[in-house]
């Protein structure tokens, strides 16, 4: 399980389904077209992804997407980043 820590409070942070519908409906992209260097859809996915597993959880999450950008550091989001990566890379190095 992927979590961040926001203000000092940890949230799950995982690819659940509802992350991925509620980013087509913030969006209108699906996110199989998110670009790795636009930042406002990195920050949405992070958000959606956020928001629906701490739902799914029955954790609340009071951020609305502005708050949690202004929450987020460029070390929490690099982070973010190499979690959601790991899988990947041990995959391809054969140790998955």
């Amino acid at each position: 399980m992927i979590k961040i820590t926001l203000k000092g409070e940890e949230y799950p942070c995982d690819f659940v389904m509802g992350a991925f519908l509620m980013f087509k409906r913030e969006t209108g992209k699906d996110v199989s077209q998110i670009k790795q260097d636009d930042l406002e859809e990195l920050l949405m996915l992070m958000w959606c992804c956020v928001k629906c597993a701490s739902q799914a959880g029955g954790i609340e999450f009071p951020m609305d997407f502005e708050t949690f950008c202004n929450s987020i550091t460029p070390n929490v989001l690099n982070e973010w980043n190499e979690q959601v990566n790991q899988p990947a890379e041990k995959k391809r190095r054969g140790k998955v």
